[in-house]
């Protein structure tokens, strides 16, 4: 299904707009999980976390729901300190996390996850 540039800016604006009702701290494993158990068979669940994971101590162990058969899980990571986010994402299977260092990169990046859950 593709979707016209206004669509796409409509959803681009409600991320944004849920942001701004979030509470601080990092919940990224919690809504993975949350996302992957209550979404429907071969659904497309993308989470974005700001990789600050050293801390809030997330480790390749607390990525295990991306590895869901049930769903299509993907993580991306915004930014990061250091290579922590880039060593991490490398070591998720699947290729089921991704790195953006750059915003520009980011529709790349959802593009190619959309792409190959489609697959």
């Amino acid at each position: 299904m593709e979707l016209d540039e206004a669509t796409q800016l409509r959803v681009l604006e409600s991320m944004v707009a849920h942001t701004q009702y979030t509470y601080a701290g990092d919940h990224t494993i919690e809504a993975i999980e949350v996302a992957v158990e209550e979404s429907a068979p071969d659904t497309l669940v993308i989470a974005i976390s700001d990789a600050n994971l050293n801390r809030y101590d997330i480790t390749l162990k607390d990525l295990k729901p991306l590895q869901s058969a049930k769903v299509h899980a993907h993580l991306i990571f915004i930014a990061s300190l250091g290579d922590e986010a880039a060593a991490l994402a490398k070591a998720v299977p699947n290729e089921r996390a991704q790195c953006c260092m750059n915003t520009s990169d980011l529709p790349l990046i959802i593009k190619k996850i959309v792409t190959s859950a489609l697959k």
